[in-house]
């Protein structure tokens, strides 16, 4: 039986109108930036995986998007983010109030991925756009905890740039020079698959989704009980 429930994609136009009134209080080019993100970025699908009352780890989880986009869409979630810029935590400190009204109680931390996790589980645990910014000693490490909190019967839910064919791959590390001033190390996705396996996490979805000339690996795991 699988762990993730069938659920369609959420409107991605309402998605976007969700991300543009949670940063409402945002200087004008961080709101522009999230609203352009969910025009790039699957969070429609991503998303739509996870269930009504779940507790969520969001890991790199910049201004806090996506905990903030289930927010809007009425999943009440216990949210939580870390990320290691002050300034995107900021910013999802203060969406976070705008959501206060859904039913969700969302938190977020200034913390770097390669540091000491809080030693809990979560049904939900999200890796999305995060790992190939992950220097590449520590990747296999990261992943690791992203696995060991995931709660028996929970998911985890990756999602990141294509490492073939060659111009998605060079599609996305010249958006990450220009965007994040960082040169990237897009791990492949099988290599994703074979270190999930190592931790007794099972693929439960495999798809490979585009958005304009993006091309992204979206893989959830399950971990059974």
């Amino acid at each position: 039986m699988s762990l993730v429930h069938d659920r369609p994609p959420f409107d991605r136009r309402l998605l976007v109108q969700d991300a543009w009134r949670l940063y409402a209080e945002a200087p004008p080019a961080q709101r522009l930036r999230q609203r352009l993100r969910v025009l790039t970025c699957p969070y429609e699908e991503t998303i739509g995986y996870v269930h009504d009352g779940a507790t969520v780890l969001d890991v790199g989880c910049g201004s806090g998007l996506a905990l903030g986009l289930m927010a809007a869409r009425g999943l009440r979630i216990e949210g939580h983010g870390f990320d290691p810029s002050p300034i995107a935590v900021g910013l999802a400190a203060r969406m976070a109030a705008r959501a206060g009204d859904t039913g969700s109680s969302l938190h977020f931390e200034y913390r770097d991925a390669r540091s000491r996790w809080r030693p809990r589980t979560y049904d939900v645990v999200i890796l999305q756009d995060v790992l190939r910014q992950v220097p590449e000693p520590w990747q296999r490490g990261v992943f690791g905890k992203a696995c060991a909190a995931v709660r028996p019967g929970g998911i985890l839910i990756y999602q990141d740039m294509r490492v073939r064919p060659l111009w998605h791959n060079l599609t996305g590390r010249l958006h990450d020079l220009l965007v994040a001033r960082q040169w990237i190390a897009p791990v492949p996705v099988t290599t994703v698959e074979d270190w999930a396996a190592e931790h007794a996490l099972a693929p439960e979805v495999s798809r490979t989704l585009r958005r304009a000339v993006y091309g992204t690996d979206l893989r959830v795991f399950g971990k059974r009980d």
